[in-house]
């Protein structure tokens, strides 16, 4: 079946009453906000049978015809054929199926270049929770978190309000799936639109969240902007909450000044069971989330127990932690999915961090052990590395990085490099993540990543293996490797060099000033008593300290 076939036969359907009744309905009158959409008069369920019999077989390619039609039940038609392509290319088992996710990026994009046809709130209602909402959720090859983010700013900074209403509906798949941030983000930026139909779409949407996610998001959210809310969005966000706390929120004067605002974390009172759900469909923030906020104070604790035998501080070791859990081959998430009493997570977890500590500091022990023995120097693994094959290595992926990452990424990864050879800490994680405009987590996955790949790296080097690097770079890896006595200051050099590259750098540069400034301390750079040609000894240290052990 071709679209001018579907188009004759819903033509051949058509029923003059029912098409008054919904012309009415979908106020097309003149000055209302569906003027001009004309109808068939057919049924959503006539529509749905329609895609029923002709998902399948129907091309992509055609699938424009439709949504370009005059009639407003085959243009629906058409987003519904979509919405079928989509889902069946998002199944548990076609997640991360390469295939499945070019053919679901190539819908998507359709879907997005056609939104304008999608011109009254039925249309964007059923079609765009199933198609955007289930892709924000998914592996996608047209970008990360931040162009899924900047592809709802986009919607939603449109002048069509069928756009603006897109990119708030979509948050009832995000959320049905786990996460009330979409929802809590764009809830935010329509909080002041003027249409009525915003304010029931985003109240709907706010109490969606509430109920599938957490209350107490929902609350806190009504806690800082109930006093602004129009009045039909804030009673449709409240609508399934018991009738005396309805009241009250409505009672909450228009000139109430709330107290400070605090950022509502999305993870705010999830239960444990629908943490564990998430994490094993590889939600790290959510791991993140538990290691670093919810978890913190227990976890500090284990560490304290052990903190005399470890080289790193608390923050670092809670990192390695993270990649232990995420990384390793005996992955302790596996375990997750045979733990019956999912309320017990959290037990085992800390449990799991006591037992790698342990580990941790008898084989960091073991390697101070061996400090005082001037051949173990030279030792990694079972075989020897000279001081010259270090050097090499160290130059290799210095320029490596300059090759092959973006200037945010080079930055993250010499910072790594640095952070192994030197115990001075950089600026503070979540200052840097604000300089960058990142989130704290979002900014933490960067530089874990970076490690891995310094990690990873490295092993390739040891083994004999050479990075292939082009003309430039290798010429910048022989200059290093040649007068290595320079090394450490040229790594410095080339991280303030990506610095300067990052759109922030100025705002970065402020930071670690005043960072500096506040410390009395150079940061990543040697002691003031260290002249600027660096101590061999405390370097070759360092240097050795790291290549004898694969923990960070």
């Amino acid at each position: 079946m071709i679209a001018k076939e579907i188009i004759a036969y819903m033509e051949s359907l058509q029923n003059e009453e029912q098409r008054r009744i919904l012309m009415g309905f979908f106020k097309t009158g003149p000055g209302e906000y569906g003027e001009g959409d004309e109808f068939l008069g057919l049924k959503v369920p006539q529509t749905r049978e329609v895609v029923k019999n002709a998902w399948k077989d129907f091309p992509l390619s055609e699938v424009p015809e439709l949504l370009m039609n005059r009639w407003h039940e085959v243009r629906l038609c058409g987003l519904l054929i979509l919405v079928e392509k989509f889902e069946k290319l998002a199944t548990k088992r076609l997640e991360n199926d390469e295939k499945a996710i070019h053919e679901r990026d190539e819908i998507l994009t359709m879907y997005l270049n056609y939104a304008g046809q999608a011109n009254n709130w039925d249309l964007v209602d059923l079609s765009v929770p199933k198609i955007l909402g289930h892709w924000l959720m998914l592996p996608t090859n047209l970008g990360d978190k931040d162009q899924k983010i900047k592809t709802l700013d986009e919607l939603a900074q449109s002048t069509c309000l069928w756009k603006q209403r897109m990119s708030i509906v979509c948050s009832w798949k995000t959320s049905q799936m786990g996460d009330p941030s979409w929802c809590l983000r764009y809830a935010e930026i329509h909080l002041h639109h003027p249409h009525d139909l915003m304010h029931k779409a985003v109240g709907w949407m706010l109490r969606e969240m509430g109920k599938r996610c957490s209350m107490e998001l929902l609350r806190e959210f009504l806690r800082q902007h109930a006093h602004e809310m129009p009045r039909t969005m804030l009673r449709y966000a409240i609508e399934k909450m018991p009738e005396q706390e309805r009241q009250c929120w409505m009672n909450i004067p228009q000139d109430f000044a709330p107290s400070k605002k605090s950022k509502v974390n999305r993870f705010a009172g999830i239960p444990v069971p629908d943490f564990v759900e998430m994490i094993l469909k590889g939600d790290d923030e959510a791991m993140y989330y538990l290691l670093h906020d919810r978890l913190k104070h227990p976890l500090h604790e284990r560490y304290e127990a052990y903190s005399n035998r470890l080289c790193d501080d608390y923050e670092d070791v809670i990192d390695d932690f993270f990649l232990y859990l995420r990384e390793c081959g005996h992955s302790p998430y596996q375990v997750l999915h045979s733990i019956k009493k999912k309320e017990a997570f959290e037990v085992w977890l800390l449990n799991t961090f006591r037992n790698y500590l342990s580990n941790r500091a008898e084989a960091e022990g073991q390697i101070f052990s061996m400090q005082g023995n001037s051949e173990a120097h030279s030792l990694v693994g079972e075989g020897s590395i000279s001081d010259e094959e270090k050097i090499r290595i160290v130059s290799q992926l210095i320029a490596y990085s300059h090759q092959v990452f973006y200037p945010r990424g080079r930055f993250i990864f010499l910072r790594s490099l640095l952070t192994m050879l030197n115990k001075q800490k950089a600026v503070p994680n979540k200052e840097m993540a604000d300089a960058l405009d990142m989130s704290d987590l979002a900014y933490r996955v960067d530089v874990y990543r970076m490690k891995q790949n310094v990690h990873h790296f490295r092993d390739r080097l040891l083994k004999g293996e050479t990075l292939r690097l082009d003309d430039e770079h290798q010429q910048m890896a022989d200059r290093i490797n040649s007068d290595f006595i320079h090394l450490y200051p040229t790594i410095f050099r080339l991280y303030m060099e990506c610095i300067d590259a990052l759109k922030t750098s100025t705002a970065v540069k402020h930071l670690r000033q005043q960072y500096l400034e506040e410390r009395g301390m150079a940061v990543h750079e040697p002691d003031a008593n260290v002249p600027i040609c660096v101590r061999i000894p405390a370097f070759w240290e360092k240097l050795n300290l790291w290549m004898t052990t694969s923990k960070f």
